[in-house]
């Protein structure tokens, strides 16, 4: 009897499979970008056949790898829809076989070949999905863009005006790219999105209409891909706020891209078009991404993500509903951050009259730790949401209903919302002090907590890390502010892995340069951030005051930095040689020396419609009067918003455990005592170089 032999099973991809799949999308996909390629195509596969051919060549190209060659050859097999990627190298060669989707641009059913070290041929595949993505210019080819401007007939250039204001519309290539970063995601969930991935977002703001429409579409497939979704709804709220962001500083199209955002989930809604579940995590993109959203929008999604039989019956039946639900959150959550937590996840479709309403509901609830989370509330986005919260606690302020931690919350929160809102909040403060409600301690916070403060970037954006580690599992969290808006997000994360830790602030570190600080500097620029908010009639994230007690933040209030005190204050702190008038130009000599080179202040420059105004009337080649126009017209009436950049970066030095980042304040406190000053903005080199890298900006795309 003949022995049986079986056939071994294929080996699973692995990740350079993978990633060799991925490149191969994405070669096809730019090659039939244009439409009419598709056409050609199929004219030319149709000749192939009648004149016998198995394999018909599309295209061949060379591209530069680690110093070789690489041949790329597309070619199309007897099948329509069927493909091959072929590479040969030097060091190596592969090919990928499969059946090519011209409307979702991805192909299936792949088979690779490849022989040679993996490592090399990932090295390979990451230089040239860069090569096909594009990059952006560098130094040298930046001086030669410039330099083919001055070789142009200046009546023929352009006005700055005359170029686009607004993101172009995504290409074959951006879907091409966002389907290969949320499948990097899904294959490792824990890894997040790589920095380079990150970069690319925020440059391509355009993408959010593309998340959507990729989400969209695995969420509703008769066959889901869990991990895929997940990954989506990673990328939508960063890609959100990027957008925000945008809009932060003004650009009308960043606004109109967010409320057409808005109106696509309200359709979503209202046609059932994805599972409810996958509904309510994009409508929670909004609130993860601090995207304002009007009253009228969020009765518009509550309208929408509730079909009639969710709210059809008599008022009564429905706050039934309403408090059985309480009673099953408060089963569920072991702290009132967790609840905020929980309500926030649904807060674009809670409008402010319903989260009133929440608030009174809470603080009559039998369960304590519902009451207890009617002062976080005091931080809600709407004042009138906040007074609601102030009068529920007038309502429950006696000892039975009122807990110690709650009322010492509530007088902690007092210093952080706007003076409109405190006298409701002072009303109920002292009744339950008169009906002696007691005071609850502050919890002890960690002693080995370590601080890390990040440089601010040219965005406004620092954030602080903290870290403890003082056994195999530890603590990381943090506190993310933006300069001139006030703390804008915190997070924090317990039996974190030291490895893990050292990992995340090893990373962070590759992002921006971040010193290490001690907790009083921490301090100050909580209390900054604070009270910039309050100074706005905002309020900082509520789950800020859940940091605060794992921090020891008992004494942060609203305290707001006078800058022009504070750097009078530095500036008199200086040696009296560096004060006079050669040392300060020394000074800013060499400040304009390192900070010319820092990859931080490369990043600093003004954006927004109202530079592209002031620049609109002057031509291209023109780059000595648009940094002139910048100078004159832009940075003079932004001069205490740079003041205070310039104060923090200082205080940032001043603290870091660093010496020779100590040794760099001296330079950055004479930038911002001249700002603070009355002097020409022009008589400060390094402001010249802001002008300058607002000029490069608005040319390589000011959007």
């Amino acid at each position: 009897m003949a022995k049986r032999t079986d056939t071994p099973p294929a080996a699973e991809p692995d990740e350079t499979d993978e990633s060799l799949v991925l490149l191969a999308e994405m070669l096809l996909s730019e090659h039939f970008f244009d439409p009419d390629e598709e056409q050609v195509y199929k004219q030319a596969l149709s000749d192939g056949r009648r004149a016998g051919a198995t394999i018909v060549l599309l295209d061949r190209e060379t591209m530069e790898v680690d110093d070789a060659e690489c041949e790329v050859r597309i070619e199309a097999l007897r099948t329509w829809t069927q493909f091959r990627v072929a590479w040969s190298h030097p060091a190596f060669t592969a090919s990928v076989e499969g059946t090519w989707s011209f409307e979702t641009e991805e192909l299936s059913k792949s088979k690779v070949i490849r022989t040679g070290d993996p490592d090399t041929i990932d090295a390979a595949v990451a230089a040239m999905m860069a090569e096909v993505e594009g990059s952006g210019l560098d130094e040298e080819e930046f001086a030669d863009f410039m330099a083919d401007i001055d070789d142009e007939d200046e009546a023929e250039v352009p006005l700055i005006g005359d170029d686009p204001t607004e993101p172009p519309e995504a290409t074959g290539l951006d879907r091409s790219r966002m389907k290969a970063i949320a499948k990097r995601i899904a294959r490792k969930p824990d890894a997040g999105i790589n920095m380079e991935d990150r970069a690319w977002l925020e440059q391509t703001p355009q993408t959010l209409a593309v998340i959507v429409d990729l989400l969209v579409g695995v969420a509703s497939a008769s066959k889901r891909d869990e991990a895929l979704i997940t990954a989506y709804q990673i990328l939508l709220p960063l890609q959100l706020e990027f957008v925000r962001y945008r809009q932060d500083r003004g650009w009308d199209w960043a606004n109109d891209m967010i409320q057409a955002f808005q109106q696509r989930l309200i359709a979503l809604g209202k046609d059932s078009t994805i599972p409810r579940d996958d509904w309510f995590m994009m409508c929670n993109a909004l609130t993860e991404a601090r995207v304002p959203v009007s009253d009228s929008v969020q009765m518009a999604l509550a309208d929408a993500g509730f079909s009639p039989e969710d709210v059809d019956g008599p008022p009564e039946q429905m706050l039934g509903v309403l408090r059985e639900f309480m009673d099953e959150l408060a089963e569920m959550v072991a702290s009132p951050f967790e609840v905020i937590h929980a309500l926030q996840n649904a807060g674009a479709i809670l409008p402010s009259m319903l989260r009133g309403f929440m608030a009174t509901e809470l603080a009559l609830s039998p369960h304590h730790v519902l009451r207890d989370a009617v002062p976080v509330m005091l931080l809600d986005d709407d004042s009138a949401v906040r007074q609601g919260a102030a009068a529920a606690l007038e309502q429950t302020a006696r000892p039975a209903t009122m807990s110690p931690d709650a009322l010492r919350r509530a007088i902690t929160l007092r210093n952080w919302i706007p003076g409109a809102d405190r006298p409701p909040l002072d009303s109920a403060i002292r009744k339950a002090r008169l009906a002696g409600v007691a005071i609850g301690a502050w919890p002890e916070p960690s002693p080995d907590l370590e601080f890390h403060v990040s440089a601010i970037d040219g965005s406004g954006a620092q954030s602080i890390l903290v870290a403890g580690r003082a056994g195999k599992k530890g603590f990381f969290g943090g506190v993310l502010m933006r300069h001139g808006v006030g703390v804008v997000d915190t997070w924090a994360e317990s039996d974190v892995s030291r490895g893990k830790i050292g990992k995340l602030l090893r990373e962070a570190q590759m992002s921006t340069p971040h010193m290490r600080v001690d907790k009083t500097f921490v301090d100050t620029l909580v209390q900054h951030a604070v009270g910039t908010a309050v100074e706005r009639e905002a309020v900082p994230p509520a789950l800020l005051l859940e940091m605060a007690e794992i921090l020891g933040g008992t004494e942060w209030k609203d305290r707001r930095l006078d800058v022009k005190a504070e750097a009078d204050r530095l500036f008199d702190l200086l040696d009296p040689q560096d004060r006079t008038p050669e040392g300060i130009e020394a000074g800013f000599a060499r400040g304009l020396e390192w900070m010319a080179e820092n990859e931080v202040f490369a990043t600093w420059y003004e954006d927004g419609p109202q530079v592209q105004q002031a620049l609109a009337k002057l031509a291209r080649t023109d780059r000595i009067g648009m940094t002139a126009a910048v100078m004159t017209e832009i940075l003079p009436n932004r001069r205490m918003e740079w003041a205070e950049r310039f104060l923090m970066m200082a205080l940032w030095s001043q603290a870091a455990g660093d010496a020779k980042q100590r040794a760099k304040a001296g330079d950055l406190v004479l930038v911002a005592h001249a700002l603070v000053g009355d002097g020409p903005v022009g008589a400060i080199p390094i402001m010249a170089v802001i002008a300058m890298q607002t000029v490069r900006a608005t040319l390589l795309g000011a959007w």
